[in-house]
This record gives C-alpha cells, sequence and structure tokens, in this order.
C-alpha cells in the first residue's frame, strides 16, 4: 500500500508535488495540511489531528463531502504529522511520501524527518517531498534520483555512519566515515541521473536539493 501524507509546512512548487507524485492507495492530511488539498486537487481519504491550524469552514467542507475525520486533543505527545504516520503503518504501508513537512517552524521540519526513521526502521520506504528539498534516509542502500549536476547532501542521523561506497556521485566515497561534527557530505552533485550509496554501518539521510 502506498500511503501520501499531506502535512501543514510549505509546498514548494505545487506543480513539481504533482508531477513528482505517485498513485496513492490512501490519502491522509494533518490539520492544517487541508488548505493545500484544493490546490493540489486531492481528495482525503482521512483527516486527522486537533484542527488548530484549519479554518472551522474548511473543517466543516469535508465533513460535508463525507470524508472520515479522527480528532485528537491539543494537549497530546504527537504532532499531527506523528499520527498520520501511525495510521500509515497500522494500515500497512509499504511506501509513505510527506509533503507539507518542511517549514518555518525548524522544530517540526526537524520532527518529521524523525518520523521517516520511524517509517524507514520499520521497513516502509519514506521520503519528504518538496521541490527544494527531497529528503529520505537508509540504514541500507540510498538511491537519489535527479538531474545530472543537481546537488546531494549526505547527512548522518547517527554516530559515525560508515558508507561502503557511493555511485554516481561527483565526489564519491569508499569505506569513508560520516561524523556528526564534520558535515563532509555536503553539496555532492549528481554525475548520473541516478546516485547510489551503500551504508555499512548508521543511519543517513539524503537530501536532493536545488536553490
Amino acid at each position: 500500500m502506498k500511503v501520501l501524507i499531506i502535512s501543514g509546512g510549505h509546498l514548494g512548487d505545487v506543480e513539481y508535488i504533482k508531477k513528482n507524485s505517485l498513485d496513492w492507495d490512501f490519502v491522509i492530511c494533518a490539520d492544517g495540511g487541508a488548505r493545500h488539498l484544493e490546490k493540489l486537487g486531492i481528495i482525503p481519504d482521512l483527516l486527522v489531528g486537533d484542527f488548530d491550524s484549519i479554518p472551522t469552514q474548511l473543517l466543516q467542507k469535508y465533513k460535508n463531502m463525507g470524508i472520515a475525520i479522527k480528532t485528537y486533543p491539543k494537549e497530546k505527545d504527537w504532532t499531527d504529522t506523528h499520527i498520520a504516520v501511525d495510521i500509515a503503518i497500522e494500515k500497512g504501508a509499504k511506501c509513505v511520501y510527506i509533503i507539507g513537512a518542511l517549514g518555518s517552524r525548524w522544530d517540526h521540519s526537524f520532527a518529521n524527518i524523525m518520523l521517516l526513521y520511524r517509517l524507514e526502521s520499520r521497513g516502509i520506504k519514506a521520503k519528504i517531498l518538496h521541490s527544494h528539498n527531497t529528503i529520505m534516509m537508509s540504514n541500507d542502500i540510498l538511491e537519489i534520483e535527479g538531474h545530472v549536476g543537481q546537488i546531494v547532501s549526505l547527512i548522518p542521523f547517527s554516530q559515525d555512519v560508515l558508507v561502503e561506497y557511493t555511485q554516481g556521485l561527483a565526489y564519491p566515497l569508499y569505506n569513508g566515515t560520516l561524523t556528526l561534527d564534520f558535515p563532509l557530505g555536503i553539496s555532492n552533485i549528481l554525475e548520473e541521473e541516478k546516485a547510489v550509496v551503500k551504508i555499512k554501518k548508521g543511519w543517513l539521510i539524503g537530501v536532493l536539493t536545488k536553490d
């Protein structure tokens, strides 16, 4: 099952998001992500959250459409996106994309990157999709697809990430270690349309980015 989660952050270029999205089996909208739905041309299967970030009339609109809605208290231990991720896990998702995961709240942006680990550590392929930053994570193999010349950064998410090899990058790494105190993996360049990073130890974040 492929699940799309729409969060309340920035989308970037909407046309890019549409072009790079998949055909989804299930769409979950987390609270303020509802304001993106019309622009994206998406009708969700489920709306979740405490609904402190969505206008009352917009929420009522989706209620009138018969969209399933799960309401949670404002004081809780989970972000709305975290709730959506856990629902995707419960539904047996094999692939999860999150859009609207990045924004002006850096703490929320980083928390959403943490949710990639929550998914990947359970064997679920996951990606944050934004027109300027596509983010993924792995402790095995990262496959990063883009255009030749596009910038790729490799950022450790755990202490001392050992990279066995890279393919398709201008600055290769063989049996090298990426550490938390030395951002060695920033601003590499795609030499092919797909780069491969084989990880021997640790968790690594891959970011396909453009200015």
